[in-house]
């Protein structure tokens, strides 16, 4: 972007916080915050291009808001900077509706330039101009806790509070900018509007009904359970439970080196157990329901965001949520992995079924088909994989042939449906034929690709993999199933071992190795985008096993990792895949961002919703198919830095999200 194009607008609010009310509490989002009635506006500081700090205060909101729009009809594009901009633009949008341009954030730009360390104006600041001491961010704001009516002493101290923020945030952005690719940049505008500028409707019925499934269900679980919810959600009783029906219970170290009952959810000992116990499978489900009730929680925050927002609902997202840039979900609503539909349950999917259109209007969605197993493929250089891919072939289905040593070419034909170059069908004809193999397969590929053993690789389907039910196998089996993975994707392999060469080379801060579509510098590895992938502090440490890599984005002040991560050629192959895999489709979503903006206007049809590998846009109706075709054409063309990676989409369009 050229900055020069606009009027930048430099921005913080101070509102009103204490005990009870506050965005710190576990069970309060920005949404909730803003549209609560004890919302109050301290001040607001504003600063126009390079002027100096305007201050409104508490009584001067009616002049601010003149203010603001003087600003928006001069004529000139507007971009709105702030430090956590979807907060100050979610109180401009609900209580001004005024929008800007352009979104600008020095939280997200923080984010993408410093991997993995904390973003908030005081650890920048730090992190910026580590020797100058009037840039700091000050800690006055504390003062005001719990005073709703500030005296004028304390308002007077809360502005120039205010002032500073303003000023860090403004030449933080100076800083960062010229360093910072123009398509974040439009990625960051994108990710903000979602949620300051919402467009999906709820549809409440639908929401409630699932709240009305939930609870139902997790009724039904505790009853065949067959155990009080005091017992299935305490650690200790439900370990004297399975004391007395004879089982040894799991155990780890704690912190002190002693043995203690491994029964969190996530405890590697009890994902071991359940796998072991399928017997127990029923006391397992009641005890999920008992420690988590993530769907029903999830359910009530979409009705009451409706309830906030007069039926709408908006989609926060993360910007570099995840070391690889990806996004993660936000606000505890987490749209990034609403569970999808079923065809064979028309119950399923409500969540993401009540996301609707305006009326007169399209949800249309596409997503990328095994975006991350094609890019594995082609970085390793599987040529097997990439042929198939290109031919139309389904690689979770001849890997169920290698596993399970069936006729690969004859299944596919079994299971092909009719077109119009081929309506015949085979006598036999189903397309479910060989299911439950080939997703042994689908799990096989998507999960053995980044080195997962055959133990973890046990309990991820004896416990039930992606959603699937449980498919119970022996250790011996699962170790062959990895055998069979890995001598089929030797390249695969192969390529694990590249990558852990890779690594040393980084330890040793070389710089100028090229690799693949990735070059080395130091510890960061320079992608397409000119982004990194960044493992700041990157050593080698001498362990048990011999040798381990690990990196810290900070270390500790007598100068240790502060939070120790590892690194092997397994989990820098994954890496470098979800980066890639990230990339491709944000370059996408900009591409059609732009065709949307020319043919129809922003005003009309835009991006609203982004997942891993899937683009959603709001358009209308009678041009649905239209940008849909489009978006398959721009989604199936490989990118300039990989022309020959093989690239499908898939999706539809409809009133709802309901792809």
């Amino acid at each position: 972007m050229n900055i020069d194009d606009y009027t930048v607008v430099t921005l913080d609010f101070e509102t009103y916080y204490g005990r009870g009310y506050s965005l710190g509490r576990a069970d309060t989002n920005t949404i909730d915050y803003v549209c609560d009635p004890k919302f109050k506006i301290h001040c607001v500081g504003v600063k126009v291009d390079d002027d100096p700090v305007q201050m409104f205060r508490e009584d001067e909101m009616s002049e601010f808001e003149q203010f603001m729009s003087e600003l928006s009809n001069l004529g000139e594009p507007i971009a709105l900077l702030c430090h956590n901009t979807a907060f100050d633009a979610f109180i401009l949008h609900h209580h001004f509706d005024w929008h800007p341009n352009f979104y600008l954030d020095t939280m997200s730009m923080s984010k993408g330039m410093f991997v993995g360390a904390p973003a908030s104006l005081k650890n920048l600041s730090m992190r910026l101009w580590p020797a100058e001491s009037g840039m700091r961010k000050g800690e006055e704001l504390a003062l005001s806790k719990d005073i709703r009516d500030l005296p004028p002493e304390l308002m007077d101290i809360i502005a120039d509070y205010c002032v500073q923020d303003v000023t860090l945030t403004y030449e933080a952005f100076k800083l960062m900018f010229e360093h910072f690719p123009d398509d974040e940049m439009t990625l960051i505008h994108i990710n903000i509007r979602m949620f300051a500028e919402p467009w999906f409707l709820i549809d409440t019925q639908l929401i409630q009904d699932e709240i009305d499934d939930q609870v139902e269900s997790k009724k039904a679980a505790f009853k065949a359970a067959g155990l009080p919810q005091t017992v299935l959600s305490s650690n200790q009783k439900f370990g004297i439970y399975l004391e007395t029906q004879g089982y040894d219970l799991p155990v780890k170290e704690n912190a002190k080196g002693t043995l203690i009952p491994a029964l969190g959810q996530k405890d590697w000992p009890f994902l071991k157990f359940m796998a072991a116990h399928p017997e127990l499978a029923h006391v397992f489900e009641g005890r999920k329901f008992a420690k988590s009730a993530i769907q029903e929680s999830r359910a009530r925050r979409f009705l009451s965001t409706a309830g906030n927002l007069g039926g709408k609902m908006p989609v926060p997202l993360r910007y570099y949520g995840a070391h690889t840039g990806r996004y993660s979900g936000g606000e505890k609503l987490n749209l990034q992995n609403l569970p999808r539909l079923d065809k064979y349950d028309p119950t399923s999917g409500r969540l993401r079924k009540s996301l609707v259109a305006p009326e007169g209007y399209s949800v249309i969605v596409s997503d990328l088909s095994n975006i991350e197993a094609r890019v594995l493929a082609w970085v390793s250089g599987q040529e097997y994989l990439i042929q198939m891919y290109k031919d139309g072939g389904d690689p979770y289905l001849f890997m169920a042939s290698k596993i399970y040593d069936f006729n690969y070419d004859e299944t596919m034909e079994i299971r092909r449906e009719p077109t119009k170059a081929r309506p015949d069908v085979h006598p036999d004809h189903d397309p479910d034929f060989r299911k439950p193999q080939r997703n042994v397969g689908k799990v096989s590929v998507l999960g053995l690709g980044y080195g997962m053993g055959a133990s973890k690789f046990w309990v991820t389907m004896n416990t039930g993999p992606m959603g699937m039910a449980p498919v119970m196998m022996t250790e011996q089996e699962a170790q062959a199933i990895v055998d069979t993975y890995r001598t089929t994707n030797f390249a695969v392999v192969d390529y694990w071992r590249e990558c852990e060469q890779i690594i040393e080379e980084m330890v040793q801060h070389r710089t100028d190795i090229r690799f693949g579509p990735l070059e080395v510098h130091g510890t960061n590895l320079i992608m397409p985008n000119n982004m990194a992938l960044q493992y700041p502090n990157l050593c080698a440490v001498p362990d048990a096993r011999g040798t381990s890599f690990q990196y810290s984005p900070e270390l500790t002040p007598r100068g240790e990792l502060k939070t120790r991560k590892y690194l092997w050629g397994g989990t820098l192959t994954e890496n470098i895949v979800q980066a890639l895999a990230r990339i491709i489709i944000t370059e996408q979503s900009i591409q059609i961002e732009n065709y949307l903006d020319e043919t129809f206007g922003l005003d009309r049809a835009r991006t609203v919703h982004m997942v891993h590998d899937e683009l959603i846009v709001i358009g209308p109706e009678e041009h649905a198919e239209t940008i849909y075709n489009k978006m398959v054409e721009i989604m199936s063309t490989p990118p300039t830095w990989a022309p020959d990676l093989p690239l499908e989409c898939e999706g539809g369009f409809a009133r709802n999200y309901i792809k």
